[in-house]
């Protein structure tokens, strides 16, 4: 059985990073950039006052004669002269000859002239022009997912339109005679086809474009059919069928079609029966059936392939935690058990859940994280420090 950095490092090679668009920057939230963003203009792009006050030679002293106002939109187009001022607002632009800014509660105006309680000091509660960027400047970095914090910054640099990755088309299908969809009748002895479900939020989470190709019965004819629709996709994925029972059909179905393997199992649990392969042109995933299996195995290789796709660099980020209950011997496998994490006292603490069958998936929906046990890895007791997976 193949070791899963092995797995993941052979899957990241199989992709390169797709070709780019143009969209508004209102629809690039969560895109991933093709690259660098520069501002089209500072910010802010003059001298402006950070308070509502007035606008002064701070070499002046004494009383000023008022010659305008400069709300925020509307500059005073003249010259601040010696013993003058202008009223001035928050945002507005500094006028010319004006070096300080006296604020408005420490300043009495009696008729066209201000007195003011406190000395104005140059540069007092002015921003100055590029005070947060200059035009120019890059914003945001190729291969970087945007935000709503990054959209608000690239707009205020005057960016209009941003290139991005296309979103990597995936297309994913369930297999099993005994699978119907959510409020669908069930056959008996039928079970409700989860696991799709996780797995399209997922693949939109991501970044990518799920495409749900339906459920397919134990039919090695109909599994087959996936080949023809494979040229549609940047990614197949598909869910079942990937182990060594009598109807797991999924290498059977397609190696007639063209489907070329490259691994099949690794040494992890839950999810050891994971196939890798292409189907003509394109990669394919075969996760495990079991729905705790299908989504761990999701987040440890479907994850990266897209993050691949995007241009973008992404492994699974380990953090230190202590333990918190008890944890026997492993075997040879790399375990990944569920858990939850609390802080106490500035220490970060995951408890392992007592019973980790692959098919619980309220185990997995009230875990926050997933404690990675290497092979062999000895019993650990409460306290011992260990490496968790965020989820």
């Amino acid at each position: 059985m193949l070791a899963v950095e092995e797995a993941v490092r052979r899957i990241v090679a199989a992709f390169k990073p797709l070709d780019s668009e143009t969209v508004p920057l209102e629809n690039a939230l969560g895109r991933t950039l093709a690259e660098d963003v520069q501002a089209a203009m500072a910010q802010p792009p003059f001298a402006v006052s950070s308070m509502d006050g007035y606008a002064v030679r701070s070499a002046d002293k004494g009383p000023r004669r008022l010659i305008g106002s400069a709300p925020a939109g509307h500059p005073f187009t003249g010259t601040v002269g010696g013993g003058e001022a202008v009223r001035i607002f928050t945002g507005a632009m500094m006028p010319d000859g004006a070096d300080a800014i006296v604020i408005q509660e420490n300043a009495i105006a009696e008729g066209d002239s201000v007195r003011f309680h406190a000395e104005a000091e140059a540069g007092r509660f002015i921003r100055a022009a590029g005070l947060d960027f200059a035009a120019g400047e890059v914003l945001a970095r190729a291969g970087q997912v945007l935000t709503a914090r990054d959209l608000a910054l690239l707009a205020a640099g005057d960016v209009a339109q941003l290139t991005v990755r296309r979103r990597p088309r995936i297309g994913f299908a369930s297999t099993g005679d005994e699978l119907s969809r959510p409020g669908a009748p069930r056959k008996p002895g039928g079970i409700v086809a989860s696991s799709a479900m996780g797995l399209q939020a997922l693949i939109a989470q991501w970044g990518g474009d799920g495409h749900d190709l339906g459920i397919l019965p134990d039919d090695v004819d109909v599994i087959a059919g996936l080949a023809g629709q494979a040229q549609n996709f940047d990614l197949l994925l598909t869910l079942g069928g990937a182990s060594v029972g009598s109807h797991d059909l999924v290498q059977t179905a397609l190696a007639p079609k063209g489907f070329v393997l490259d691994f099949w199992k690794i040494a992890m649990r839950p999810g050891r029966p994971l196939i890798f392969g292409r189907l003509g042109e394109t990669p394919l995933i075969g996760l495990p059936g079991n729905p705790v299996s299908s989504l761990v195995c999701a987040l440890l290789f479907v994850k990266p392939a897209i993050a691949a796709m995007l241009g973008r660099t992404e492994a699974a980020s380990r953090i230190r935690a202590k333990l918190d209950g008890a944890l026997p011997a492993n075997d040879s496998r790399q375990d990944y058990v569920r858990a939850t994490t609390q802080w106490r006292d500035g220490d970060l603490w995951a408890a392992p859940h007592p019973v980790q069958d692959s098919s619980m998936l309220k185990v997995l929906a009230q875990s926050d994280a997933l404690i990675v046990r290497a092979p062999h890895a000895p019993a650990l007791e409460t306290g011992a420090d260990v490496n968790i997976l965020n989820l």
